[in-house]
This record gives C-alpha cells, sequence and structure tokens, in this order.
C-alpha cells in the first residue's frame, strides 16, 4: 500500500487502484486476480524460455540462448488477459484501435499501449450526506446510493477523462438540486419518485459518457429533534381529531335517540310505566347497596321513589279531600242569605 497526497486529502493505493479514507474509487484497474492477468503471460515467458534454453544447450547453439530469452519476453509483454466483466482500451501509435476482451489477446509490444481497464458490471456509489435546505426553507441531511454500470466502454473512455468522478460528482448535484425543489412532506413521503427523478437527470448527464444509470434509492432522511417530535405529534393530533368526532357524532345521535323517546312516552302513558319499572328493576338488580323503595304517583302518571313531587302530590291530594264538606256548607249558606235579603 502506498500513501500519497492529492489536493489536500490522503489518497492510498490498494491493489493497483486509488482510493480515499471515505471509499471513493479514482481510478478502477479492476478485481481481477494476479493470476489471471500476471499468471499466464509469466507462465508463457517461462515455458518458452525454458524450452529454447534446452533446444540450446541440446543443440550446442549458446546464441540460442538470447533468441529464447527475447522470444519468451515478447510473447510476455503481447499476452494480455482480461476477465469475463473488464474491457481493455487498445491505443495504436497513440490512437483508439479496439476494446479488448474478455479472455486472452494480444497486442503489438511498444506500438499497442492498454490505458484503460473498465469493469462493466454494476458499480454501487453510496452519495455522501447532503445538508442542505428544501423547498420550504426545513434543513434536512439526505444521502443516496447510486447503482450505474458502463453501457459504451469506448465512450467512457474517449468522451470524459474519468467516469467514475464525473458520475459521482453528477449524482451529488442533482441530488442537491431536487432536494431543493422539494418540500419536506414531498422529502419523507415520495423517496421513491425522488430516487425516480434522480435517476432519469443523472442518467441524461452521464449519457454521453456511456454511462447507465440502473438504479437510485434514497436512503436516509435526517431532520432535527425538534422538527421530528412536531411531526410526530401531528399524526397524534389527527386521531384525537377523529376520535371528537366520533363522540360528537355518537352524542348528536344519542341526543336525536332520546327526544324520540320522549315523544313516544309523551303519546303513551304506559310506555312511560313500562320504562318506569325497567328502571327500578335495573336500580333493584345492581345489588351493591339496600334499596327501599316506596312507590307514589305524580301527576303524570309515572311511578316514583318518595321524593319532593310525591310527597306534595299526596299532601295536596289529602287537604283537597279534608276541604270539601266545609267549602260546601260555606256556599249553601251564602245562598240563604242572599234570599233573606231580597225578601
Amino acid at each position: 500500500m502506498v500513501e500519497t497526497y492529492h489536493e489536500g486529502e490522503v489518497w492510498f493505493m490498494r491493489f493497483g487502484r486509488w482510493s480515499s479514507d471515505e471509499g471513493d474509487y479514482i481510478m478502477h484497474e479492476g478485481s481481477v486476480p494476479s493470476a489471471h492477468r500476471y499468471g499466464l503471460p509469466a507462465a508463457a515467458f517461462v515455458i518458452i524460455w525454458a524450452a529454447g534454453s534446452y533446444a540450446s544447450w541440446f543443440f550446442g547453439y549458446y546464441p540460442g540462448f538470447a533468441a529464447a530469452f527475447l522470444a519468451a519476453l515478447f510473447v510476455w509483454s503481447s499476452m494480455k488477459v482480461a476477465a469475463e466483466w473488464e474491457r481493455m482500451a487498445v491505443l495504436r501509435a497513440g490512437k483508439f484501435h479496439r476494446m479488448a476482451g474478455p479472455g486472452i489477446f494480444f497486442i503489438i509490444p511498444i506500438l499497442d499501449t492498454v490505458p484503460y481497464i473498465l469493469d462493466l458490471r454494476i458499480i454501487p456509489y453510496n452519495v455522501p450526506k447532503q445538508k442542505t435546505l428544501t423547498n420550504d426553507n426545513v434543513p434536512v441531511t439526505v444521502d443516496a446510493v447510486v447503482y450505474y454500470r458502463i453501457a459504451d466502454p469506448k465512450a467512457a473512455v474517449l468522451n470524459v477523462e474519468d467516469y467514475k468522478r464525473a458520475t459521482q460528482w453528477g449524482a451529488t448535484t442533482v441530488l442537491r438540486d431536487l432536494i431543493g425543489k422539494c418540500t419536506l412532506d414531498q422529502l419523507l413521503s415520495e423517496r421513491e419518485h425522488l430516487g425516480r427523478e434522480i435517476r432519469k437527470q443523472l442518467d441524461a448527464l452521464t449519457g454521453d459518457w456511456g454511462i447507465e444509470v440502473r438504479n437510485v434509492e434514497v436512503r436516509d432522511v435526517v431532520i432535527s429533534e425538534q422538527l421530528e417530535d412536531a411531526i410526530a405529534r401531528e399524526p397524534a393530533a389527527e386521531r384525537e381529531k377523529r376520535a371528537r368526532l366520533k363522540l360528537a357524532e355518537a352524542e348528536l345521535l344519542a341526543a336525536k335517540t332520546i327526544l324520540d323517546a320522549a315523544r313516544t312516552y309523551e303519546q303513551d302513558p304506559v310506555a312511560l310505566q313500562l320504562r318506569s319499572m325497567n328502571m327500578v328493576y335495573e336500580m333493584c338488580m345492581e345489588g351493591r347497596s339496600t334499596v327501599i323503595f316506596v312507590p307514589t304517583e305524580t301527576k303524570r302518571a309515572m311511578p316514583v321513589p318518595v321524593g319532593i313531587y310525591g310527597v306534595v302530590d299526596t299532601l295536596r291530594g289529602v287537604g283537597e279531600e279534608g276541604a270539601g264538606p266545609g267549602t260546601a256548607g260555606s256556599q249553601e249558606r251564602g245562598e240563604d242569605t242572599e234570599d233573606t235579603s231580597e225578601a
């Protein structure tokens, strides 16, 4: 591992590719094992050199050792191996010649060069967390994952200097731009739609570079704790609102039912008496305490326990019965007096 510095950041060379401490790859040489890429040319070099040296020794032609070494060196430098998911750009005298691979292929040493090795598999990229403002001026922190691949290896080599950095920086820019156009509610409830919009714009940006964006997923949206509490209270308030509305509807229905019952009792005194008897029965069936019940009758013919109305009505009835004969005699005496005066 080689450590170097690049624009104030520390970059590391790990197994033939540059990377930072955040895991952003600047140049990718592929992940094919060295046995595939370098082992076969090295084996060919050893076999050719050993065979040429043995032939030179057997025939006694000692300059053959040098000829065998040069032939083995030529084969080793001209043989290239590309994995199934790799393509190699071949430049001949500085001009683009072809995209080679997969498998074994040969180039002309010195005249041909292979400056780029491209990986055609889907590359995941974790977009760094972007802290910005939404359309309704709410500070949020959003991160996403972008999945892209090389669709046109030739365009990825000739049209952009570094397709990885260009695609990753483009994803960061598009993400920040779309966050500024969305409200907080849209950002929280329409993540899939936001991911599709990012993919659409990023795909249009990287199309000329031979890059195809397969998918974009908005992974996390972070907001402040105060705003989280306010958002959490909103569903609770909505549920309380619905509960209060249901309670008011139940109260209205109960009032209408009681009003209808009162009208029925007013028109049918027998129904009122039956209801009163039912209430008395329910009171007696509770069994929590001893109930002494003395039925009386009011003017509305509803039997009730002893109370102010029952006592008043009873006393009033007794008074009327006691005052009846006396009142009649006084009236008769008054009539006799009037007759005498007239005579």
